[in-house]
């Protein structure tokens, strides 16, 4: 949960999952926690996040060297559907497109009322970069990782 961009791929699936971070000065919100964490000195004494069904949660890891190789990006997504396949909840957390775990959330209101094909889920992979400010190091450079997140967005959400 403290580690920085380009590690903390656990906190992106976490964020992704709306969880909540307990602490000896009491339990917030995953986005709250990880807005403060550079201010906090709290010990975290626990993490808790509804289990998702398996079919509507959704990660990738994005490395040169697999399988633990150090995150050029990291997609988180859960993703609840209607019974015809339209999406009608999405949650999507980034890593390494800031300085810390964050939300996608225009591609996440772009994919509402959609059904998960390429030619839908067109409009949500256009707005990915909204808001994103991602890290340069030496795994990749920021440009690097704007140009490939809709690349990976759109497999990970068509997989």
């Amino acid at each position: 949960l403290f580690a920085p961009a380009p590690y903390g791929d656990f906190a992106v699936a976490l964020l992704a999952l709306d969880a909540s971070v307990a602490a000896e000065d009491g339990e917030v919100p995953i986005e709250t926690f990880l807005a403060g964490r550079d201010a906090s000195r709290s010990i975290v004494t626990s993490v808790t996040f509804a289990l998702p069904r398996q079919e509507s949660f959704r990660f990738l890891k994005v490395s040169r060297i697999k399988p633990k190789g150090i995150s050029v990006l990291s997609i988180a997504a859960l993703l609840e559907r209607a019974d015809d396949g339209t999406i009608t909840s999405a949650r999507i957390g980034l890593g390494c497109m800031a300085d810390r775990p964050m939300r996608a959330r225009a591609a996440e209101k772009a994919l509402l009322g959609c059904r998960l094909t390429r030619g839908e889920i067109a409009p949500a992979l256009a707005v990915a970069n909204e808001g994103i400010a991602p890290i340069t190091d030496p795994v990749a450079s920021a440009w690097y990782r704007a140009e490939v997140l809709p690349v990976h967005l759109g497999r990970l959400l068509l997989a």
